[in-house]
């Protein structure tokens, strides 16, 4: 009974010391704010822990039972083990956080490590040193090194820094088809037009399903898109059936529509449930009237454009 006492009480005192550092924690990261998250957290994981390991001692001081003082060492095991696990948990993210940050933690070996974080780093002169010795296609956990370094906080803007390093990672035999779905959303256009000129495909499908373009119609730039056409973009290409133009209209792009049609491409074609380009123009300048709107300059030029081919035919 002895040593059962001597191990409830170390571990109960080191139950109350990470409890107060816990809460030092708390109160030191709370940087001030008022917002009502700092006292739940110390009421959840500091008061209520803390009123339990109480209730624990007192069991364990004023119970004779043997069986009622193991429950009282079950308690304060328990909180302890778990702290410990979560404390571990958030170390090992922290430390997976900070590695992905700097490139290094996506890949297994070492050289690639390297790698990744000189794409990080934009360090062109480190990816040329090492890039020869490696597989600069090879993948981490769901990333490459073509996609790291296009990867930017907002998918649409970037400040060039990328370019050079994308130029190298070519240069190297890095696909340029990673980097086409990022390329696609940019309000530049530089990026696309760098890999289109390293032979990237224009009709590339995303996981092997549909062309890209579908799945970039709502946010890519009529530049771009001009672009892709201008390299061979299949404007007549489907997806589950529904031609690009259809769909283009459906979304109510007329900007890339006009570009389409300007370009050659069959406006004639229909979905399965019979909805055309014609048809959903139609509705869509309907829907304008009927709510007291002008209809946008786009839509009534993306009409015009249709009955001048219906005219030529």
């Amino acid at each position: 009974m002895m040593r059962l006492g001597q191990v409830f009480w170390c571990i109960a005192v080191i139950d109350a010391a990470l409890l107060a550092v816990f809460c030092a924690i708390a109160l030191r990261d709370s940087g001030g704010g008022h917002d009502g998250g700092r006292e739940m957290g110390l009421f959840f994981f500091v008061l209520v822990p803390a009123v339990v390991l109480c209730g624990a001692m007192l069991l364990f001081h004023f119970s004779a039972s043997w069986m009622m003082k193991s429950v009282a060492l079950f308690i304060v095991v328990v909180p302890g083990l778990w702290f410990a696990k979560t404390q571990l948990d958030h170390q090992l993210i922290d430390r997976r956080v900070e590695a992905n940050r700097s490139g290094s933690g996506y890949f297994e070996s070492e050289p690639m490590r390297q790698m990744g974080a000189a794409v990080v780093r934009r360090d062109v002169a480190t990816l040329m040193r090492i890039g020869p010795t490696v597989e600069v296609n090879t993948p981490g956990r769901e990333m490459t090194l073509m996609r790291l370094a296009v990867t930017t906080p907002d998918a649409r803007v970037s400040d060039g820094s990328e370019l050079p390093v994308v130029r190298a990672l070519l240069a190297l035999g890095a696909h340029a088809s990673d980097a086409m779905p990022a390329a696609c959303l940019r309000f530049d256009s530089a990026l696309l037009e760098m890999l289109l000129a390293a032979g990237a495909d224009p009709n590339q499908r995303i996981d092997g399903r549909e062309p890209l373009v579908f799945g970039a119609m709502q946010r890519l730039p009529a530049s771009s898109f001009r672009l892709l056409a201008a390299h061979g973009l299949d404007l007549n290409s489907t997806s589950h059936d529904g031609p690009l133009v259809v769909q283009l209209t459906i979304y109510r792009r007329w900007d890339l529509l006009t570009i389409a049609i300007a370009m050659g491409a069959d406006t004639g074609r229909a979905r399965p449930d019979g909805r055309n380009v014609a048809s959903e123009l139609g509705t869509q300048i309907a829907e304008e009237a009927a709510a007291g709107r002008e209809p946008a300059i786009e839509l009534l030029r993306a009409r015009d454009l249709i009955e001048a081919q219906r005219t030529r035919r």
